[in-house]
């Protein structure tokens, strides 16, 4: 731990933020991404400090939802490797998120508003801004539908034949599809909420990107009840169930083209394999 902290790396940027003598606290320290709590005497700040060249995209991100009017957390300062940000555990006005916020309908409806308002002011800065932006629904090629099929043993099950064989529909449907910012990353672990809970937002945006709002919605609906999941449909305004229909299709695919990527097959993985089963009826409603 103390290899960390005294690093070339955390120790350039604490020089160039002017505070090479502040005392140091590591949070985490996580596939290239360093998070440490900075103490220089008159407050405290979190530093945020990438290893990877690709994971530094966040710092860019932190821009692209301030330019949209997406609230986020305060940026104090900013560097080419690292983010100097506020420290919500010591904001007089916000705190960080808690699992009990998942079954509270005030911070429920809040990040509604919060969604919602991402993907409205997103989908303008995709269409002029969107090309290569990271986009999980890249993954859905016929290429990886055929190495989904081949490596969990799917060639014959009902469901993956009936996405094989109806790729070139959904494919043409999505691409008239307009795309908007998408989070993709949601848990209460990277929710802020306003103390009176008029407000809450998302944070570490490593995963930003483009893609359907409906991806975002049913990200954040997995965990809650179905009165939950119905009042922050609600709140947000509702869903197209044209593209609900199509995310419920290809998803699963998406999810089992991640779990082979990464050499795992995690408990959600084996999810997606059971939501096969209803993909033929939903192509026919396509």
């Amino acid at each position: 731990m103390e290899n960390i902290l005294r690093s070339p790396l955390i120790r350039r940027e604490l020089s160039a933020y002017g505070m090479k003598d502040a005392a140091v606290e590591l949070i985490r320290h996580k596939e290239g991404v360093i998070v440490a709590r900075v103490n220089s005497g008159s407050g405290t700040a979190i530093l945020k400090a990438f290893e990877r060249d690709d994971f530094k995209r966040e710092i860019l991100n932190y821009g692209i939802l301030g330019d949209c009017g997406i609230p986020t957390i305060k940026v104090l300062d900013k560097s080419a490797d690292s983010l100097l940000l506020e420290d919500i555990s010591a904001s007089e006005g916000f705190r960080l998120g808690a699992e009990s916020d998942l079954y509270d309908p005030e911070v429920i409806k809040a990040l509604a508003r919060w969604y919602r308002l991402l993907h409205d002011n997103g989908r303008e800065y995709v269409r002029k801004n969107g090309a290569g932006m990271y986009s999980e629904w890249d993954l859905f090629t016929f290429e990886n539908i055929e190495a989904v099929g081949e490596h969990f043993g799917l060639k014959e099950n009902r469901g993956f034949r009936a996405v094989r064989d109806g790729f070139g529909l959904i494919d043409q449907k999505l691409r008239a599809m307009p795309m908007s910012l998408n989070y993709n990353d949601f848990y209460y672990t990277n929710l802020v909420v306003k103390k009176d809970k008029s407000e809450a937002m998302m944070f570490d945006y490593n995963l930003l990107g483009k893609g359907f709002n409906i991806s975002d919605i049913n990200n954040v609906t997995y965990w809650f009840s179905e009165e939950n999941k119905a009042l922050f449909i609600s709140e947000y305004g509702g869903v197209d169930p044209s593209l609900d229909i199509l995310d419920r299709i290809c998803s699963p695919i998406i999810s089992l083209q991640s779990a082979m990527s990464r050499g795992i097959f995690p408990e959600w993985a084996e999810e997606a394999i059971g939501k096969l089963e209803d993909i033929p009826r939903l192509i026919s409603e396509v």
